[in-house]
């Protein structure tokens, strides 16, 4: 019976280890605890743990005041450094996963002290390179922001890492001996920081093995040479020893120096041979050893009983591995070179690849004494790809010259054909020749050169390109020859077929003949094939064959009677063709030669020299809020027009704060204008936009670029272009001068007093006034007459206007802006006088401008121009100097020819004084054609003559701005000083600085009335405008610029 249950029981028993158990229970104070959870209890409270499971258990906890004695455990009075998480497991390991645990917090609010736990023990010694738990255990779970800090208060160290965990303490990763030091667990609760007792860690620095050096591993020398090799160790720890071992060689020379550099100590070994044998081939063994470990270096010596020299030739395409064949029957033994028969050594060149050809051209030693060497080989490779040609030498003694030569025809810019590269070791020199994208005319020989103390000599590389065949056909008499070229050397065969046919080859009928061989050279072969003697019409083809593919060419016979019906058609065709060929070449030359409008002005992005770089005017941003409403734009009389747009007078609704009436100019296109001209007037409304506000230029004020055409709005000035304004008032500064001359006798002068009220159209597109009134008395200026002020021009108004002109260009030459018309033409006046530069080149017609000389496809302002514009077409700041003083010649002449006052009633002495003062204004260069003569004059240096009305100072002015050297030239700023102190010697303290007008038009009034009427509705709003515009034009213009 008793056997029996033993039977039984077995088999259950089995069974029931079999069953893997539950996890096992974990029960505080006889309560089932939840795995993972979080208690907290207070200090001096009790509590007993105990553990349940259905196998054998064990206790464990990272608690630092708790000891386990048994599977219950009762804790009568509980303290902080019960704080802790405690777990429950079987005692077999293999169900560690079965595990249950909780975490239990023991807090003391009465003792701020015991808000982290940590170790009795407050030092720790760690050895670098570890991980290492410092547990400082949190036993309040209301403490937040936990951080690991100096106890000192610094910053912890550079690159330690330190993850902090509550339950657990902070763990630092990789120990570096800069992390030693004191150290507490920091957190906050309630606002009030609360931190562990000091824990100290002491690193001790990791031992290492030596570190060795040897720049040199491979040496090679000759029975009865000097060797010589320095090891070097270096290491923290200063005990450590370094030795050379051979195993042939029982006792070395050897020689120890030691030096201390940033707390390293560093051996340097050096070992000396005074003469090699054969004992002392092989290894030598530098060793290095501490505590840390062992360090070993390998020199390897090879030593040689005479000089040696192996030439291998490395042949390498980019990726097709047949894209060269070397004709190893070209290599040659001369000067009794020995090339030995044997296999190919193991070596490869730096820059070797799987698509290299490798060949040993020479191994050669001084046995038989030669020194002089002499290869040849030919490569042979497609057209396209990059060839790479590599000489390796093993040579002892080394190669101490070595160089490549290409052939005398090749030229190589930045390395851009060929490229060179040399390295040279012991007993080993690499030379590489790259030619990269070979081409048909890279042919040719390539040799390298070498020598050493024992040995010299040259290897010749003879590169062959492959190349498609040519074909040419020429008739001889009564033959056909056929040439034809390439590389490998073609094959030449004739086929003969009957009729005019595209080709004989397809026709079955025609076999090829070899015809006869004339000239075979190593490219190219002539053959001849006589003509045939049937009247038939043939077609005869001449074909070549090599290795890139075929190439053939035709020749069709035809008997004499069969040309004759088709000569007078052919003819015609011909005839017919090359007529029209003309005319379309008459056509495209007239196309050329039309004149396109751009923008003169000039925006420099950058300057090497006189190379200037230019911005381009389409790529400078546009501000949108540029942009007027057409609506408020009413446009009147057209004041200028050219080929490509026109120039309107208009008036302008709330341009300004206000929505008062502003006269203005609108520039717009034609619509015959192409889109060229509309991208050239957006690049003019761009650069002045660009340029900003300057009261010596016309100013931009808005413009309409949507919903319509482009216009762009400007200031207008009344007087229209400088140029026109001195010739209508030439004789108000002849008079003056007479007035001047005559005051001490009280001789009556007249003078017109409103000859320039007659509308006179200047090509700039701005109109002025002149008209016929009767004589009246001349007044000095300043002097009135019923009320008018008169309008009088003076030489402290032409200075004037020469000063503002300048401060004008200054301000563009600030700009890196070069305008390349500056002339008396682009230069308006205000109502004020005030001189404002511009570029009127839209509205002007330069077609019929005399001022504007073809040159190529552009009409260029050649008198106004400097040598190096005219000649060299260089447009710098400095040439606008040089126009600047032609402008200054235009201004002090009075602008044009001019009719002489009537001087009769002078005495013949005061005829003869004044002869000089009828107004002798003329054009630049007066009767001087613009021929070969003139161009020469420019070359050299001959100026202009001084204008009458010019002093001495201004003409000396001009010749400055004249010189042929341009850095000569004076700056605009330079020329607006010196023209300023004129202006404050001559016309006293009101010079150039102030504001107010010393003259005015005393019948602007008839502009008004010229002015279309329909043009002019908004009357009293307009003259409302143009006043106040007359008296605050330039502070208007100020806040515009500000606003946008």
């Amino acid at each position: 019976m008793w056997l029996l249950s033993v039977l039984v029981w077995v088999p259950l028993s089995g069974c029931c280890a079999a069953e893997t158990p539950g996890p096992p229970r974990l029960c505080l104070n006889s309560t089932i605890i939840p795995n993972q959870s979080d208690i907290t209890m207070m200090a001096g409270s009790a509590f007993s743990l105990s553990c349940h499971g259905n196998r054998s258990v064990r206790w464990s906890s990272t608690a630092l005041g708790i000891n386990w004695s048994s599977q219950t455990q009762r804790v009568k009075s509980a303290n902080p450094r019960h704080t802790g998480t405690y777990t429950c497991g079987y005692t077999n390991q293999s169900l560690e996963h079965l595990n249950t645990s909780f975490h239990l917090y023991i807090k003391d609010p009465s003792d701020p002290s015991t808000v982290f736990v940590t170790r009795r023990r407050s030092t720790f010694t760690l050895t670098e390179g570890e991980d290492f738990l410092l547990i400082c255990l949190l036993t309040d779970p209301f403490v937040t922001n936990l951080t690991l800090q100096r106890k000192d208060g610094r910053p912890l160290p550079p690159g330690m890492n330190v993850t902090l965990n509550p339950q657990r303490g902070a763990w630092i990763q990789d120990v570096q001996v800069s992390f030693r030091g004191q150290y507490v667990c920091s957190g906050w609760r309630d606002g009030k920081q609360f931190r562990s007792s000091p824990l100290e860690l002491v690193i001790r620095p990791l031992r290492h093995p030596p570190t060795l050096s040897i720049s040199q591993t491979n040496f090679v020398r000759l029975e009865g040479e000097l060797f010589e090799v320095t090891c070097q160790a270096s290491n923290q720890d200063h005990f450590f020893n370094v030795t050379w071992t051979h195993r042939g060689v029982k006792k070395l020379n050897t020689s120890v120096s030691r030096q201390l550099v940033n707390k390293q100590l560093i051996i340097r070994s050096t070992l000396t041979v005074s003469a090699v044998s054969q004992k002392y081939g092989g290894e030598f063994l530098c060793i290095a050893h501490n505590e840390g470990g062992v360090t070993v270096e390998t020199v390897q010596l090879r030593v040689l009983d005479r000089p040696y020299l192996q030439l291998y030739l490395y042949l390498q395409t980019p990726t097709d591995t047949n894209a060269f064949q070397v004709k190893e029957d070209q290599y040659a033994n001369v000067s009794s070179m020995v090339v030995k028969a044997q296999a190919w050594p193991a070596v490869n060149p730096s820059n070797s690849s799987p698509a290299i050809t490798e060949k040993l051209i020479a191994n050669i030693s001084n046995e038989r004494n030669e020194s002089l060497i002499s290869n040849r080989c030919r490569v042979d490779v497609h057209e396209g790809g990059d060839v790479r040609l590599t000489i390796v030498m093993e040579a002892y003694p080394p190669v101490k010259h070595q160089k490549w030569m290409t052939p005398a025809y090749m030229s190589n810019t930045d390395n851009t054909v060929f490229e060179e590269s040399y390295t040279a070791g012991e007993d080993r020199s690499e030379a590489t020749l790259l030619l990269r994208r070979v081409r048909q005319e890279d042919q040719g020989r390539y040799s390298f050169h070498f020598s050493n103390p024992f040995f010299n000599g040259s290897q010749d590389v003879t590169l062959l390109i492959y190349s498609f065949p040519t074909v040419a056909i020429t008739q001889q008499n009564h033959s056909l020859s056929c040439s034809s070229s390439g590389y490998p050397r073609p094959t030449v065969l004739w086929f003969v077929c009957l009729g005019i046919q595209d080709s004989c080859m397809n026709d079955s009928s025609s076999q090829g003949i070899p015809g006869i061989l004339t000239s075979q050279e190593e490219e190219e072969v002539r053959t001849l094939l006589p003509m045939p003697t049937e009247d038939h019409v043939l077609t005869v083809e001449c074909a070549a064959f090599n290795l890139r593919g075929r190439s053939s060419g035709v020749f069709h016979h035809c008997p004499v009677r069969f040309h004759s019906i088709y000569t007078p058609v052919l003819i015609g065709a011909i005839s017919a063709a090359t007529i029209l060929l003309l005319l379309l070449l008459v056509v495209l030359h007239r196309w050329r030669k039309k004149p396109k409008y751009e923008i003169r002005w000039k925006i420099i992005e950058s300057t090497d020299g006189n190379n200037y770089v230019f911005v381009d005017p389409s790529q400078l941003p546009y501000n949108q809020e540029w942009e007027f409403p057409r609506d408020k734009l009413r446009l009147g009389a057209v004041l200028g027009s050219g080929a490509f747009g026109k120039v309107v007078e208009a008036t302008a609704y709330g341009l300004g704060t206000d929505n008062k009436a502003t006269r203005v100019a609108v520039k717009m296109l034609k619509p015959s204008a192409h889109s060229e001209e509309r991208d050239a007037l957006m690049s003019e409304l761009k650069i002045l936009s660009h340029l900003g506000y300057h009261n010596n230029i016309v100013n931009l004020l808005g413009a309409c670029t949507q919903g319509g055409p482009m216009w762009m709005i400007t200031e207008y000035c009344i007087h229209g272009d400088l140029l026109n304004f001195l010739r209508v008032h030439a004789q108000d500064l002849m008079a003056l001068t007479m007035l001047t001359a005559e005051d001490g006798e009280g001789a009556a002068c007249y003078k017109n007093m409103a000859v320039q009220k007659a509308r006179l159209r200047s090509d700039s597109g701005i109109s002025c006034c002149s008209e016929y009134q009767e004589m009246q008395p001349i007044l000095s200026p300043g002097k009135t007459q019923m009320g008018l002020h008169t309008p009088g021009v003076s030489l402290c108004d032409l200075m004037m206007f020469s000063y503002q002109v300048a401060q004008g260009l200054d301000f563009l030459s600030t700009r890196n802006c070069i305008h390349r018309d500056v002339a008396a033409r682009n230069v308006l006046l205000t109502d004020q006088h005030i001189a404002k530069i511009c570029d009127f080149g839209l509205a002007r017609d330069i077609r019929n401008d005399d001022s504007y000389i073809v040159q190529g496809n552009a009409r260029l302002p050649v008198k106004w121009m400097a040598p190096e514009s005219i000649f060299q077409c260089v447009y710098t700041l400095q040439s606008d100097v040089w126009s600047y003083g032609v402008l200054l010649w235009e201004i002090f002449s009075l602008g044009k020819h001019g009719n002489s006052i009537s001087l009769s009633h002078l005495t013949p002495l005061r005829s003869l004084s004044f002869s000089l003062l009828t107004c002798p204004g003329k054009s630049p260069y007066p009767n001087v054609a613009v021929d070969a003569n003139f161009y020469r004059m420019i070359k050299d240096g001959h100026h202009m003559e001084a204008p009458d009305f010019a002093p001495a100072e201004m003409y000396h002015l001009m010749t400055l701005c004249w010189s042929l050297e341009p850095t000569h030239r004076p700056t605009f700023k330079q020329v607006g000083e010196h023209i300023n102190r004129l202006l404050l010697s001559t016309c006293g303290s009101s010079g150039c600085h102030s504001p107010e007008p010393t003259y005015r038009n005393i019948d602007d009034r008839r502009e008004e009335e010229e002015v279309p009427e329909q043009t002019l509705k908004p009357r009293a709003a307009e003259e409302s405008g143009h006043h106040d515009n007359r008296e605050t034009g330039a502070e208007k213009m100020e806040i515009i610029y500000k606003q946008t």
